[in-house]
């Protein structure tokens, strides 16, 4: 039986002064699970995640939550850090939030961590923010947020793996199917195809107001009669999708 998570009907939405971008959308996400989001750009993935969270309300339409607050957790596209922190005050800011000693959150990170996970955090975890890539920063605490946030039962991560190298993108797919095999739910936006072909990965394709849902990237191809990701994406964004 599937245990409802968050329900959106009948959502209207436009920004002053602007078309509609939501005309009428409904969705529904289901609890424990990978599912995507993919849209092209402006075609609202950041503004259904700011609403999903709250952080917009001026909207028609009922956005129903089955979680608490703080089981939430969000990570937005942009990612802004005091350059004068080190990464592994960060690191300590997490366990702060999160209510965890240091021990407590070295047993988490084992629980799930890698050795490569690591290797990696060894290397940047004396370095100040700024000293980093942007990649490795977002990388960082993606990788923190997933682990140590145990209360949460909902992750919104928009475009997780922007300017993070495909072998640390590889650990942090690998992190998140972990914790999705433990009955949390993440919910992800992406405009990378390679991203919804690991594996029989459900997601919903926003495009021209409208939003559908397919089980994988195979049936999205297969409804929009094409031989590619890339041909099917535009088929649907065309507006000629079947």
């Amino acid at each position: 039986m599937t245990i409802p998570l968050l329900e959106i009907n009948s959502l209207n939405f436009s920004y002053k002064g602007h078309p509609p971008i939501f005309n009428n959308l409904s969705l529904e996400i289901e609890q424990g699970g990978l599912i995507g989001l993919l849209g092209e750009n402006g075609a609202g993935k950041t503004t259904l995640f700011n609403i999903i969270k709250g952080g917009i309300g001026d909207y028609e339409g009922t956005v129903k939550r089955y979680f608490a607050g703080d089981e939430m957790v969000s990570l937005p596209q942009v990612i802004n850090l005091s350059g004068t922190l080190r990464n592994e005050e960060v690191f300590d800011l997490i366990c702060c939030f999160n209510k965890l000693t240091k021990k407590q959150a070295w047993a988490q990170l084992n629980s799930k961590w890698n050795d490569d996970f690591f290797i990696r955090y060894e290397k940047i975890r004396n370095k100040r923010t700024y000293t980093v890539s942007y990649g490795e920063k977002r990388w960082l605490i993606i990788s923190l947020m997933l682990t140590l946030c145990k209360n949460a039962r909902f992750f919104l991560l928009d475009e997780p793996t922007v300017g993070i190298d495909i072998q640390y993108r590889m650990m942090l797919w690998d992190l998140i199917n972990e914790i999705t095999a433990d009955g949390k739910t993440v919910f992800f936006s992406t405009h990378i195809f390679d991203e919804l072909t690991r594996g029989c990965i459900p997601f919903f394709m926003l495009s021209k107001n409208s939003i559908k849902r397919y089980t994988d990237m195979d049936a999205f191809i297969q409804a929009n009669n094409e031989s590619t990701p890339e041909k099917a994406f535009i088929k649907e964004i065309m507006g000629s999708g079947s």
